[in-house]
């Protein structure tokens, strides 16, 4: 269910916990990593648990920042001019201070450790929630075709239809963390004689989506039907 037919565009709208699979990403390779490390050091796990743990808090730590706010090209540049300004602060005050060495030995006492089955498990349950998410998407998208608007739902395949040769689009990258992570974006659909938009979040590659759906709409079918034979004689 959910295939894309011939002349049309298949679009769906993910949950937001798609965009942590860096985190699930950097648990399997922390996982690796640990397991590996412990059978090099004779299963010293406060040895081998330490460089993956450092891997993996900074990875989601920087995953949930992206997943709990909207960073759109306004806020992305002011965020990267403020860590600039802090950055470049804290050496010139290094100079004088010498403020680095003291953050840096506070922070080599930190201990990062855990089992490789923690961050095994980890991955496994955001694959699994990854699993459900993809299932969910196969029964909840909207199929735009050159005549129509359809929005498929339920198990049952319930389907509601709008027409779309007036079918209005509007494409917003909100947040630009996101669309490096996955090309997602907003869709915003206006079809004729509905009582409202309808509102797409995270899109995965809506540029691309925006683009087939505007070529798609932008193309005329037009069939030419040849005249009925004549069944009789002219009339004089």
């Amino acid at each position: 269910m959910g295939s894309r037919p011939a002349g049309s565009v298949i679009v769906r709208s993910l949950p937001k916990v798609v965009f942590l699979y860096p985190t699930f990403l950097a648990a399997l390779v922390a996982g690796a990593w640990a397991w590996l490390s412990l059978r090099g050091v004779a299963w010293d796990l406060d040895q081998a648990s330490l460089g993956p743990g450092r891997l993996f808090w900074w990875v989601f730590t920087v995953n949930l920042l992206v997943l709990s706010f909207d960073f759109g090209r306004g806020e992305f540049l002011a965020l990267v001019l403020f860590f600039a300004a802090v950055v470049l602060g804290v050496v010139l005050m290094d100079q004088n201070w010498a403020l680095v060495r003291p953050i840096q030995e506070a922070l080599s006492t930190i201990q990062l450790q855990a089992h490789p089955h923690f961050y095994l498990l980890v991955a496994l349950s955001l694959g699994l929630v990854f699993g459900a998410v993809f299932v969910y998407a196969r029964f909840d998208y909207w199929e735009i075709t050159s005549n129509e608007l359809l929005h498929h739902h339920g198990l049952l395949g319930d389907v509601e239809r709008f027409p779309a040769p007036e079918l209005r689009l509007t494409k917003e990258i909100t947040d630009v963390f996101e669309y490096v992570l996955l090309g997602a974006g907003r869709l915003v659909l206006h079809p004729q004689g509905a009582q409202r938009s309808t509102v797409l979040e995270n899109v995965p590659f809506v540029a691309r989506k925006e683009h087939h759906i505007q070529r798609l709409l932008s193309s005329l079918a037009v069939t030419v039907q040849a005249p009925p034979p004549a069944t009789g004689k002219e009339g004089a």
